[in-house]
């Protein structure tokens, strides 16, 4: 782990991983080394946790899945995986956000990567590819997309399909205008680069949303109430806006965020 990711790391540790540590007895620390997760409309809920996961911790994982129903082994091409959950399974049509405890399809067969989705199609497409996720250039219904592992974070998101014209869902004139989100953070000589990128259907939507930023961080970056961390943040961030395209960046002290994180939680 590089030492810009370090302290990052540590907080969530202390935070969530202990947690889970406790709630699923499995040492994620050693055995987690990279993450990545997303929701489509055409392939539903795909995960894959790579690391070098026990013997004990792959009958953990099966244990827990049957706790709540039976475990269905099956076979693709040479290769075992398991269906938990309640037949008939979801389509792959279905919601993205479908719940994996109604059924859910996961795989070891793969070394170094637990393999797990909402759709049987999709884990044998991983299976057949050695549960590598196969890249497209088009991902239109993608819902969220990250990939996270202890050095190195991004996540994207396409909204296209995300609001729509009821009060009581993702109803906003920001996100209607929205086609793609994504978020970078990074080790950048030993600092903590983070990037957000919004990409809009309208040129002047984007142009709106800079302005609005560029105007809070005027206002906050003399606020002398602040947090003097928090305003350096602040001080440091930069807006640009490209076309339809607007980036929000900024580069802080690992120490700084750890900080940060912590008086928040201590509040």
């Amino acid at each position: 782990m590089n030492e810009a990711g370090r302290g990052l790391y540590s907080w969530l540790e202390d935070e969530v991983i202990v947690e889970i540590n406790d709630e699923l007895q499995i040492d994620l620390s050693r055995e987690l080394e990279r993450v990545t997760a997303y929701s489509s409309t055409a392939a539903g809920i795909v995960i894959v946790v790579e690391g070098p996961l026990e013997q004990a911790t792959r009958e953990r994982i099966l244990a827990l899945a049957g706790s709540e129903s039976p475990v269905d082994a099956r076979r693709h091409g040479g290769r075992e995986y398991f269906f938990a959950g309640r037949e008939p399974a979801k389509p792959a049509t279905a919601d993205p956000l479908g719940d994996l405890d109604s059924a859910a399809y996961f795989s070891f067969a793969v070394a170094n990567r637990l393999l797990i989705t909402s759709g049987e199609a999709q884990l044998r497409e991983l299976l057949d590819n050695g549960g590598r996720i196969a890249g497209g250039g088009n991902h239109a219904g993608a819902l969220f997309v990250l990939s996270a592992d202890k050095n190195f974070v991004q996540a994207g998101l396409r909204a296209e399909h995300f609001a729509d014209d009821s009060d009581d869902n993702w109803n906003s004139n920001i996100l209607r205008n929205t086609e793609q989100a994504a978020l970078l953070v990074a080790d950048k000589g030993g600092m903590l680069a983070v990037e957000a990128r919004l990409k809009s259907r309208d040129e002047r939507m984007a142009q709106s949303i800079g302005s609005v930023v560029n105007g809070l961080i005027g206002l906050q970056v003399f606020n002398e109430d602040l947090d003097p961390q928090l305003r350096e943040l602040i001080r440091n961030t930069r807006v640009e806006v490209t076309d339809a395209v607007l980036s929000i960046s900024t580069v802080l002290d690992p120490d700084t965020l750890t900080d940060l994180l912590a008086n928040r939680e201590g509040r």
